[in-house]
């Protein structure tokens, strides 16, 4: 990679940057949707309950007596919050891909058109 110009080298780097974020963000964006199916399992359960059934929620290390209506409440409030990341994880994996897509072409382009050198290959990342 020493052979590389520098502005090659700096696009590789960055596009290193960029896999990194994307990595951490899909990670982050796979665990709030695994707490939606959670939240949607919980809530198709709680449906189903009497509406003089006991129910408890984890407050800490407490358990805390809510009514049905209150535990509803809860999870599609925690729902809705968890659908907006979601959303806005999904625009930010968006242009996260697109700028890698940029700065691949740009490198790509700079490799093939011999301002890098016969012998170099591209790197991976």
């Amino acid at each position: 990679m020493s052979s590389l110009p520098p502005s090659v080298r700096a696009d590789l780097e960055k596009l290193q940057e960029l896999d990194t974020q994307l990595q951490q963000l899909l990670l982050k964006k796979q665990q709030y949707e695994a707490e939606l199916k959670d939240i949607d399992r919980a809530i198709s359960e709680i449906e189903k309950l009497t509406p003089d059934a006991k129910l408890y929620k984890a407050v800490g290390t407490f358990l805390i007596s809510v009514n049905k209506d209150q535990a509803l409440q809860d999870l599609k409030d925690r729902k809705e919050l968890l659908d907006l990341h979601v959303k806005t994880l999904a625009k930010q994996e968006q242009m996260l891909r697109k700028q890698m897509s940029d700065i691949e072409t740009r490198v790509n382009s700079l490799m093939q058109g011999g301002s890098v050198g016969a012998g170099a290959a591209p790197g991976g990342g």
